[in-house]
């Protein structure tokens, strides 16, 4: 795991061979929940009627009382959602570079080129959790919209808040996974489509939440 970070390439040489998933997706797994339960029942509580308000909808009486209820759902949403992302995420890859361009890549090894990298994003939501609480904002990230002070809030706006800077650092890390898994395959176009297909899902899902 310690070779995501600082030697993806070997590491996804080792795994063509040998492509192990199953650990890494629970460890991160485990790092996305232990994210989630860091955060006081309180702020949840916050969080949401602070959302309600922004949506203009009347806040129900017993919100106040909702906070364990609420990081519950949190949980186990948040951990379903970290499997099924995976196993679906590394379907489309397998589709994209072994039955639409040719590579040889079998589905385990874009599995566990996938959970690798999404390993980068749940060390992430655990290096974060300090800023949330200081923010008093549990579904704060470092994003491109971090950075776009200059834009108000609006499609374009949720679209760069949906690029986040640790997510962005994994799809790099998959692509270079590809590329080993296929040595035809170009870091370039790996990364293309990966970073491509990362923008596509922001400017599809900042469609909502306005």
């Amino acid at each position: 795991m310690i070779q995501v970070f600082i030697a993806p390439g070997d590491l996804f040489q080792s795994l063509r061979e040998n492509p192990a998933w199953f650990g890494v997706l629970a460890v991160g797994g485990a790092l996305v929940v232990a994210s989630i339960l860091l955060i006081p029942p309180d702020l949840w509580v916050a969080s949401a009627r602070e959302q309600l308000i922004r949506q203009g909808r009347e806040i129900p009486p017993g919100l106040a009382s909702t906070g364990t209820f609420i990081r519950i759902a949190a949980l186990v949403g948040g951990g379903l959602f970290w499997f099924a992302w995976a196993f679906l995420l590394a379907g489309i890859v397998t589709v994209v570079f072994s039955f639409a361009l040719g590579d040889e890549g079998r589905y385990t090894q874009y599995l566990s080129v996938v959970s690798h990298g999404l390993l980068i994003g749940a060390a992430g939501a655990l290096m974060t959790v300090p800023l949330k609480l200081v923010q008093q904002d549990p579904s704060l990230t470092l994003n491109l919209g971090t950075f776009a002070v200059f834009l108000e809030e609006g499609y374009a706006f949720r679209v760069l808040k949906l690029l986040e800077f640790f997510g962005l650092w994994g799809y790099g890390v998959m692509a270079v996974g590809v590329t080993k898994i296929d040595p035809r395959r170009s870091l370039g176009s790996a990364m293309g489509f990966l970073f491509a297909f990362a923008l596509l899902f922001a400017l599809v899902f900042g469609l909502f939440g306005g």
